[in-house]
């Protein structure tokens, strides 16, 4: 899979655990992870469950589903909260847990046409570019590039304004 600048290496993935759901990206995409705790619930942004702070300012941070839907309330198992680069800002995404891994993932298969969602007026793309085996089931892979494009068109097709705030008013 092709991130923005270079390819995933199988030394150098994390995975991200939300719910039924383990999405891989690159590590260099992860600026930060929080503790859920750390998270400010107060007062959040449109479609947001609320602020993480991170390089001296406060940025929103979201919470998907297992079948990537924005929630409103967030599960009780949201232990952490993975900070992701967006343009010249960044945003959250909360997880149930991130594990680094270090075996090497299997080679990367292409999606099924089934899962290939084009973006359209009322529906986001989707961000997962690649399916590889994963202990017993599937992993999903994808980059920040392509979550934060995602998050950013939900946030887009479910609020008012055309993108999602970038930094706390």
């Amino acid at each position: 899979m092709q991130t923005s600048s270079n390819t995933i290496s199988s030394s150098a993935v994390s995975l991200l655990k939300i719910n039924g759901l383990n999405l891989i990206m690159p590590q260099s995409d992860i600026r930060s992870l929080e503790l859920a705790t750390d998270i400010d619930f107060t007062a959040p942004a449109l479609c947001s469950a609320g602020w993480v702070a991170y390089s001296s300012k406060h940025w929103p941070v979201y919470c998907l589903s297992d079948d990537l839907a924005l929630m409103e309330n967030v599960p009780a198992e949201r232990h952490a909260c993975a900070v992701l680069p967006f343009g010249a800002v960044y945003i959250g995404v909360l997880c149930d847990d991130m594990i680094m891994l270090k075996q090497p993932i299997m080679p990367p298969q292409a999606l099924p046409p089934s899962m290939k969602l084009a973006e359209t007026v009322t529906r986001p793309g989707t961000p997962i570019q690649h399916l590889v085996l994963y202990e017993h089931g599937i992993a999903c892979l994808s980059n920040a590039q392509y979550v934060s494009h995602y998050i950013e068109q939900l946030v887009f097709k479910t609020g008012t304004t055309g993108k999602a705030p970038d930094v706390r008013p």
